[in-house]
This record gives structure tokens, sequence and C-alpha cells, in this order.
């Protein structure tokens, strides 16, 4: 059995201030696991705790209880932190360095040196589609331009591990799709991902697990898959529908939706042999048919606004 990458379990951390009874606790008791090669979305509205777990998870902060393994081993560990590429949400470069220099300085920084990496960071650079851009000072970057740098800089390591606290803030739709691809080609290379982002579409396209926070505490954890599935709803797509058999889907509490691509049937799975039938005899053509689920957002958006699972 392999070794999960990132786990977490019971942890909790709590600020204190001068003065002050009592604390503020940003996490409370949270346990969630990350597998090898997985992409994961740690999510939760401003204030749950995110940037302090991620901080955590990073060696920067230490927790109160629980424990985190990286890799198996304690945060901070070289022998973790070797694996790791991270890019914070706020983040600062050197500006007057041009993005080559910016990435040579922190190979050396790594202890690699520079002089052997130009084709390394040669196709970095091409990789974050900033060819082209290689004499230019960092200050004369936009922010979307400054957000590709930060992402090279998060794989000069080759790292097996990418923590990335919104790793799509600043960019415009086309850049944001390349971002996604880019975490797309990383996953089939095997890598794993552990990526915080409020952009919920996006992350539903990429995502094979998600972890979900609010208030500190842990919501809902579990693979994409399982979590958006609601089991007991169908779709069919027909190009034509008649009026009776219309009239029968509405009575067995079908919804129907019309538009230029056909017709949308949505109905209790338990009708699917009789539904399918019935269009058939009638001489319907099935364009689709597909098991229903609903979206990240409306599941985030339902146990965030009421702090519990769904009944």
């Amino acid at each position: 059995m392999q070794t999960a990458v990132i786990e977490f379990h019971g942890v909790t951390k709590t600020y204190y201030k001068p003065f002050r009874k009592g604390g503020i606790a940003a996490v409370s008791d949270i346990s969630f696991e990350v597998s090898p090669g997985e992409v994961c979305a740690f999510l939760g509205p401003n204030g749950a705790g995110k940037t302090t777990s991620i901080n955590m998870l990073m060696g920067f902060l230490f927790s109160d209880s629980g424990e985190i393994r990286v890799f198996g081993y304690p945060p901070g560990d070289v022998r973790a932190k070797a694996q790791i590429g991270f890019l914070p949400e706020n983040f600062a470069f050197y500006r007057y360095l041009t993005g080559p220099k910016l990435l040579r300085f922190h190979l050396a920084l790594a202890g690699k040196i520079p002089s052997l990496a130009g084709p390394l960071i040669g196709n970095l650079i091409a990789k974050v589609r900033l060819l082209g851009y290689e004499s230019l000072k960092i200050t004369k970057y936009s922010r979307g331009m400054v957000q590709r740098i930060g992402i090279a800089q998060a794989l000069l390591n080759d790292p097996q591990l990418l923590v990335l606290d919104e790793p799509t803030s600043g960019l415009d739709p086309a850049g944001r799709k390349e971002v996604l691809d880019l975490l797309v080609a990383l996953k089939s290379a095997g890598k794993t991902v552990f990526l915080s982002s409020h952009i919920l579409p996006e992350v539903e396209q990429i995502c094979d697990r998600v972890v979900i926070i609010d208030r500190g505490r842990l919501v809902r954890a579990g693979r994409m898959s399982e979590m958006l599935s609601t089991g007991d709803r169908i779709e069919i797509v027909v190009d034509r529908l008649s009026a009776e058999l219309e009239q029968w889907a509405i009575q067995s509490g079908a919804t129907i939706e019309r538009s230029l691509l056909g017709i949308r049937i949505a109905i209790a799975a338990g009708l699917k042999r009789q539904a399918m039938e019935s269009l058939w005899s009638a001489g319907c053509d099935i364009i689709s048919l597909t098991p229903l689920k609903s979206t990240l957002e409306e599941l985030f958006l339902q146990l965030v606004d009421h702090g519990k699972e769904p009944a």
C-alpha cells in the first residue's frame, strides 16, 4: 500500500493575542489524506483556515496538537522539502530581475548550479508561456505574468508534490486554461497537486479529491466523483417527445427542458428501463443517457451555508 503524500491527523492550531483570555481556533481537529498522483482541491471561504493549514503543511507554523506528515516526514523536514514545489497566494519576487535570472537565483537557493540550468530554465519559460519576455524585468510584468513566473519557480526542482495557493489568480480566461492544462499534464506525469482556489468550476474539471473546511473545521473530504454523484436520477436527451410521453414523464416526477441540442429529461434512476423502452417504442432517437450529478459549487455553497452535510 502506498504511503499518503499528505496526512493530517487531528490537527489543531489556535492563535493567542497578548493580554487577552482564550484564543482564536484557526484549525480544529482536521484529518484527511492525499494519495500519490492525486490532484486535491483544498476549499473553504475566506477565514476558513486554509492558509494556516498550508503554512503548517510547509513547516512555517507548528500545530498545537495532532500530526502532519509529508511523504511520511514531519513538515519542514529537508527530505520532504526537497520534493515540494510551493506557490503562495501572496508572493513577492525581486522585481529588478528578469524571469530567467529569478529562476537562476531560486536554483542557487536550492543548492543547484545555475550556470548548468540553461535548458531547464528555457523549458520552464516556454511551459508557462513567457517566451519572448526573457529580457523584461519583473517590475514590468502584468499580474498574470507574475503568476506564471511563480508557477515556473514552483516547478524548478521537478517536485513530486506541488502546493499551490490560488494558482490562477490574476490570469485571464486563456491564461487560466493554460494553467489548468499544465496541471493536467503534471497529473499525467504522476505528480501530486494540492491546490486552493475560489474558482470552483475549474477545480471540478481537474481534481480527483476535495477537502472542504469552514470556520477551522473539516466539513467534507472525499473523492470528487463520489461527492458530486446524486445516484438517484438520470438525464436522457432525445430528439423528439410526444405529448403522451411528456405527460407520463411529468406525472412520474421528471423535469423536461428543450434546447437546440435536444430535449433533456431528468427522471428517477429507477424508471430508466421503462423510460428507455417507451422512448424507443415511440421512435425517439436517444442522443445520450447520463447519471445526474450536482456541481462542486452547489455542494460547496450548501455545505458552507448550512455548516453541515446535506440530508
